[in-house]
């Protein structure tokens, strides 16, 4: 990953600890995953993360999945 853009995601990392709810919760088979979305270099990047040790009362976000779109659920599906 190139520096600048790792920067980008370092910062996309802070906003979800900051604030863990700011990523999409997921409904039907990927319940309980949260997506944030954002962008590097005008493309658009997705960061799947669960809450731990649960969504009420989290103290810890682990992180899933960076990626694309392009098989993005099904690779998260996979982990």
């Amino acid at each position: 990953m190139h520096p600048k853009d790792k920067v980008v995601v370092d910062k996309a990392v802070k906003m979800i600890a900051g604030d863990p709810s700011i990523g999409e919760e997921k409904k039907g088979d990927l319940a309980g995953f949260f997506v944030h979305k954002f962008k590097i270099n005008k493309q658009e990047v997705l960061l799947a993360y669960q809450l731990q040790p649960d969504k009420r009362s989290p103290a810890a976000a682990l992180l899933l999945n960076l990626g694309s779109h392009e098989n993005f659920y099904s690779d998260l599906w996979i982990t």
